[in-house]
């Protein structure tokens, strides 16, 4: 993989031409931004499919935000990868499905003990295991 920065790709999307769309765009990708860096911390979020978000929206509204997310040490190299392979790895598969598990499993344990809702997230746990699975992955 090129090293991060080196290939810019905000020009692969449409620009948004309005004012009120780049806006917007820019309040959605600065949200999936926030959510991202707080799912780095909680394994229970997602953060990687928020900062897809984030370089999604901000190649539509602003190459300077998405050149920044795309360059940034931790988050740039996720986001290049999908973006150029529209796969994960191995590794990233694992610890994805592994804390799924974990997390879900101490919650289904020691705080849920109304049983629908024990089912509901059992189901919810279990699809996104599928769709961790449904993804290509990348050797």
């Amino acid at each position: 993989m090129p090293p991060v920065g080196s290939v810019e790709l905000s020009n692969e999307a449409g620009r948004v031409r309005s004012t009120s769309g780049r806006l917007v765009l820019l309040a959605v990708g600065h949200t999936c931004v926030v959510l991202g860096v707080i799912g780095a911390f909680l394994p229970v979020m997602p953060t990687t499919v928020f900062l897809i978000v984030a370089a999604s929206c901000y190649a539509r509204a602003s190459t300077k935000f998405y050149n920044r997310l795309v360059s940034h040490r931790i988050f740039g190299p996720m986001i290049l990868d999908w973006r150029m392979h529209r796969a994960m790895s191995r590794r990233s598969k694992a610890i994805a499905i592994g804390s799924i598990v974990v997390v879900f499993s101490l919650t289904l344990v020691f705080f849920l003990s109304i049983p629908w809702v024990r089912f509901l997230h059992a189901s919810i746990g279990l699809s996104l295991i599928a769709l961790i699975l449904s993804i290509r992955t990348r050797s």
